[in-house]
């Protein structure tokens, strides 16, 4: 009954029961024959249903958001790809049920006094999902792979930590050149350039991921097809149908193999919210990534105890195009983040939970207090009033009106809150339009620099403020913004470089409070994770980075 559905219909399972109808022109002769002929179709169809029964409950279906743009873990982008990753790969650390660092492809380690060196013994006998040799030369491919300026990773930065990183993502130094050395096949060692509290959070991150190379080298960017895709987690590449869904089985290859519940996960993208929230309350969905913020009241009166709502580490910000006249003027760019009501659009459009936000990095953030702007405690009328000033002096007035394009992905919620912003701004005399494109698309945009603002948002996979504040640096390949200050990039190395935690945040701080006077981008809010989760679904925990890794889920009771 399940051949060819996405998930078996209990009805159709229900139908088999009655088996095939006689026709009405057979006759018996028997009353014992067709006693046992009845028998046996009813056998028969209580068979197939406890069958069908079978496959509905080993089988996770969960709705992401939009399609993901590649399951590649070196150059995937989005919340909506990051659960799957998580799912196919495994790096040398890894995140437990709660979101918290715990031993991965390796199994022990060892960092030396001053921070600087990780040496890693790998678990014995791990295998690729094919059953191939897994070993310390997979990890060393993987971490040239990603800071080699050819893979354009959008997270190479991450890498920055590693000996000879910088140069190399810069194009001044070959891939070979960072430090990492394998010693044997079990044995890694990585070589820092300054402590780095938050590196074995970096390694159980997508780029901490292993990639085969000799598929990469046979088949390039075709590499992550169904049947080409080896991966090294608890779940490998079933099937992947662009838009529809994405069919993850159990790995058996997997270290951990026998601790896994669930031999089959399915993903559903989705970038209609209304229409997943449908899906679920229908049943076909067991777990929904985000729904309409609007309905939040609704789900809380009748479905008690499906959602979760909770802090993120995430924000919502603009990226404003400083390369780009008039947003290379700070007053242009202060004038348009003072006069946003940061409050009343959280209040009336915004997941309940989620926070105005005045700093990029959110409060979230384990052991960090970011810095608050004086102009957020200002009355907002006076704020307003302002920012008109601001934009006088720039040159712009009723006469000579500020008009931009302001880019947001596709979800509803997105429009409503970029028209909210385009509706402030109209007090100051800003005639913002909305354009709406795909979300692929916008990454692209953010990327070329295709755009003068442009709504986006960070799901940092670090609990660490230079996961956010890395940001604005001038050679991380997500400074989309173009900003650039030296004063700036040597807080960062400062407070990075420092051992005792509270005077390297209390210096991350500082940068971070530096750079928001400069106003390069302009943060709005600070994201809850919001899901929907069926009562069946057992194991998962709310945790501030959203990744509940379906290795440790189980279904029970549905």
């Amino acid at each position: 009954c399940a051949a060819g559905m996405r998930r078996p219909s209990l009805q159709g399972c229900i139908h088999g029961v009655s088996g095939p109808a006689v026709p009405a022109s057979a006759t018996t002769t028997s009353a014992q024959v067709h006693s046992r002929a009845g028998s046996h179709a009813v056998l028969a169809g209580l068979v197939l249903l406890m069958a069908c029964l079978s496959v509905m409950a080993e089988v996770l279906h969960r709705g992401t958001t939009a399609e993901p743009n590649s399951l590649d873990p070196h150059i995937a982008t989005g919340a909506a790809a990051a659960p799957i990753l998580y799912d196919l790969g495994v790096g040398l650390t890894t995140l437990d049920a709660e979101g918290r660092v715990v031993p991965g492809a390796a199994e022990s380690w060892t960092v030396s006094e001053d921070g600087l060196v990780y040496t890693f013994t790998l678990r014995e006998n791990l295998k690729w999902s094919d059953g191939s040799p897994l070993t310390a030369e997979d990890f060393l491919f993987s971490v040239r792979r990603v800071v080699d300026p050819a893979t354009a990773s959008r997270f190479a930065s991450f890498f920055f930590p590693l000996e000879n990183a910088r140069q190399i993502i810069a194009g001044e130094l070959p891939p070979e050149s960072v430090g990492v050395e394998k010693v044997d096949q079990r044995t890694l060692v990585y070589r820092l350039v300054a402590p780095t509290p938050s590196f074995l959070e970096t390694l159980a991150s997508n780029i901490g991921s292993p990639v085969p190379r000799a598929m990469i080298e046979e088949h390039g960017r075709q590499w992550t097809r169904p049947g080409r895709l080896l991966s090294s987690g608890a779940y490998r590449l079933a099937e992947w149908v662009p838009n529809s869904h994405i069919t993850l089985e159990a790995n058996p290859y997997f270290y951990d193999a026998d601790s896994v519940r669930i031999p089959q996960v399915r993903y559903y993208p989705g970038e209609n919210q209304a229409t997943g929230l449908r899906r679920y309350r229908s049943g076909q969905l067991d777990i929904l990534l985000n729904f309409p913020s609007d309905e939040a009241d609704w789900i809380e009166r009748n479905l008690p105890g499906h959602m979760q709502v909770y802090p993120a580490l995430a924000v919502n910000y603009l990226l404003l195009n400083l390369e780009r006249p008039p947003f290379d003027d700070w007053r242009v760019r202060k004038a348009l983040s003072i006069s946003i009501d940061r409050e009343g659009l959280v209040e009336r459009l915004i997941t309940p939970g989620s926070l105005p936000a005045y700093s990029l990095t959110p409060d979230a953030v384990a052991g960090y207090q970011p810095p608050r702007p004086d102009w957020a405690d200002e009355p907002y009328a006076e704020r307003v009033a302002r920012a008109r000033e601001l934009l006088a002096e720039a040159g712009f007035d009723q006469r000579n009106p500020l008009r931009f394009e302001i880019m947001y992905d596709t979800l509803e919620e997105n429009r409503r809150n970029v028209v909210a912003l385009a509706s402030m701004w109209r007090q100051i005399g800003v005639q913002a339009s909305p354009v709406n494109v795909e979300f692929n698309q916008l990454n692209r945009a953010a990327r070329t620099g295709d755009f003068s603002v442009l709504r986006y948002t960070w799901f940092a996979p670090n609990d660490d403020p230079d996961t956010f504040l890395g940001l604005l640096d001038s050679r991380n390949p997500n400074n989309h913004s173009g900003f650039r200050s030296e004063a700036y990039d040597s807080l960062l190395r400062e407070g990075n470089a420092r051992m005792d935690t509270e005077s390297r945040m209390a210096t991350l701080a500082r940068a971070e409070a530096m750079m928001l006077a400069e106003q390069p981008v302009i943060p709005v809010f600070f994201y809850t994770r919001r899901f929907l989760v069926q009562p069946h679904v057992q194991g998962f925990v709310p945790n501030s980075r959203g990744l509940n890794l379906s290795r440790y889920l189980a279904i029970e009771g549905r």
